[in-house]
C-alpha cells in the first residue's frame, strides 16, 4: 500500500512514519538536517508542541519566512518535530476518532501521548546513532514531556520547558470534553487573545489574505 505523501514544508525536510506503542499505528515525525556540518552530540533536538497544533503550525510554520526550526538548523541542531495520534495528516489518528466523539472520554492524554514520545526519541537517537537528545517541550507538551523524564530520564541531554503549563485558580466549573474535536482558525484566535490584559496589544496581527 502507498504511503500518503505530505507535501514538505522545506526542500531539505524529511519525513517519516514509525510504529507507535499502540500496535498497528504510525506516528509522523519530520527533520531538518542544520544548514553546515554540525555535530551529533548534544545538537539533536525534538520540539514537542502544545495540545492543538501539529509540527506544521508549530515548529516548522514560517512568519515573515522564518521558522523557529529555521533559527534552530541555522545554530546547527539536527531538528526534529512530532505530531501525536489525531493530529497533523500523517500521524494515524485513533481509531475511536471513526466513531462520534461524544461516545469517548479524551483521546490523547499526558500518559499515552509520553509514550508516543518516547518512541519518537528511540527513533531518533536510533537514527544519529546518539544516546540522548534534547527537548523543547511547549505548553501541553511540557506535561507529556514530563512524564516522559520521569520514565526515561537516560534518553534526555537537555530539557526547556516554553510556556509550561502551570497552576492557576479555576475560573469555572470543569467542562466534560469529548473524545477528540476539531480546532478551527477562529479557536486559536479566541484562546491566544483571551488573557491578553485590558489595555495592552495583542499578541497576534490579522492579516488579509
Amino acid at each position: 500500500m502507498n504511503e500518503p505523501k505530505l507535501p514538505k514544508l522545506d526542500p531539505h525536510e524529511e519525513h517519516f512514519r514509525i510504529p507507535s506503542h499502540h500496535k498497528g499505528r504510525l506516528l509522523f515525525l519530520r527533520y531538518l538536517a542544520p544548514a553546515r556540518e554540525a555535530k551529533l552530540r548534544g545538537n539533536v533536538v525534538l520540539y514537542v508542541r502544545g495540545g492543538t497544533f501539529p509540527s506544521g503550525l508549530s515548529i516548522a510554520h514560517r512568519f515573515d519566512g522564518r521558522s523557529w526550526r529555521d533559527e534552530l538548523a541555522a545554530a546547527g541542531f539536527h531538528c526534529w518535530g512530532l505530531d501525536f495520534h489525531g493530529f497533523g495528516h500523517l500521524s494515524d489518528p485513533y481509531p475511536e476518532m471513526a466513531e462520534p466523539a461524544e461516545n469517548h472520554a479524551p483521546l490523547g492524554r499526558a500518559g499515552d501521548a509520553s509514550r508516543q514520545l518516547e518512541q519518537a526519541v528511540r527513533h531518533i537517537c536510533a537514527k544519529h546513532s546518539v544516546d540522548r537528545i534534547s527537548l523543547i517541550a511547549h505548553s501541553w507538551g511540557s506535561i507529556v514531556s514530563g512524564r516522559f523524564a520521569g520514565r526515561c530520564p537516560e534518553l534526555i541531554e537537555r530539557m526547556v520547558f516554553f510556556g509550561p503549563i502551570a497552576w492557576r485558580r479555576r475560573r469555572e466549573e470543569a467542562k466534560r470534553l469529548p473524545g477528540w474535536r476539531l480546532i478551527s482558525l477562529k479557536d486559536q484566535w479566541d484562546r491566544f487573545v483571551a488573557d491578553v490584559p485590558t489595555g495592552e496589544t495583542s499578541v497576534l496581527h490579522r492579516q488579509l489574505c
